[in-house]
């Protein structure tokens, strides 16, 4: 399971969550957000 996005010019991430979404949910795609973004900055 992952997360669809799509980059928008130089810097921006577009994400496109559902409209009902609960707050676990949230707090789950942030954390696969920040481990990715943290995996890059190391590289």
């Amino acid at each position: 399971m992952g997360i669809l996005c799509k980059e928008t010019h130089d810097n921006i991430i577009r994400f496109a969550p559902p409209l009902v979404i609960t707050r676990q949910e949230v707090d789950w795609a942030l954390e696969r957000v920040e481990s990715v973004l943290g995996k890059a900055k190391e590289n």
